[in-house]
């Protein structure tokens, strides 16, 4: 874990223990129940997340890619970043689609070329930067996840014949 990393982390965990922190540390929603320990605790550190973030966490998990702490809420580095929340799944794609597609596929084509075995964090960072709004890079599949106001976006990717290919998908709702 980096140094400067960890004070954030025993302040957060102090500021949870004094009943101070009503947001959640990894999606910075204020979704966290009002008893700490009803909340999910993290697996990435101790901390207590909210139960949507939880759940991500359990999936990730099983895909062997957390979503690295400085790509936290938490941790934010203060850049602008677009509310694509705001936007139904529908205008989502079309800012997507003229903004952010040629910087997934660089980076998309990019891992494929280092091959499973490379850092994955690397590129998660490199998309977050290149993508603002961009809410989760998955590993396997490739895949490119924003929220919306009414669902979520994803991006997918895959390699046909030397090719990348790309399919948009919709998941409404939360």
């Amino acid at each position: 874990m980096s140094q400067n990393l960890n004070p954030r982390l025993l302040d957060l965990r102090a500021q949870q223990q004094s009943g101070e922190l009503i947001y959640c540390p990894r999606c910075g929603q204020e979704s966290m129940k009002p008893v700490l320990e009803h909340n999910a605790l993290s697996r990435t550190v101790d901390l207590y997340v909210c139960d949507d973030c939880g759940i991500a966490e359990a999936m990730l998990d099983l895909m062997r890619n957390p979503l690295p702490l400085a790509q936290w809420a938490a941790f934010d580095d203060g850049q602008v970043q677009l509310d694509f929340k705001a936007l139904n799944m529908a205008e989502m794609t079309g800012r997507i689609v003229n903004k952010h597609l040629p910087a997934l596929t660089q980076v998309f084509e990019a891992w494929s070329v280092a091959g499973p075995q490379e850092d994955f964090s690397h590129y998660q960072a490199q998309a977050q930067q290149a993508c603002p709004g961009l809410y989760e890079l998955r590993r396997n599949p490739f895949c490119a996840v924003y929220k919306a106001q009414d669902g979520k976006v994803l991006i997918r990717f895959r390699m046909q014949d030397g090719q990348s290919q790309v399919a948009i998908d919709y998941l409404a709702g939360g």
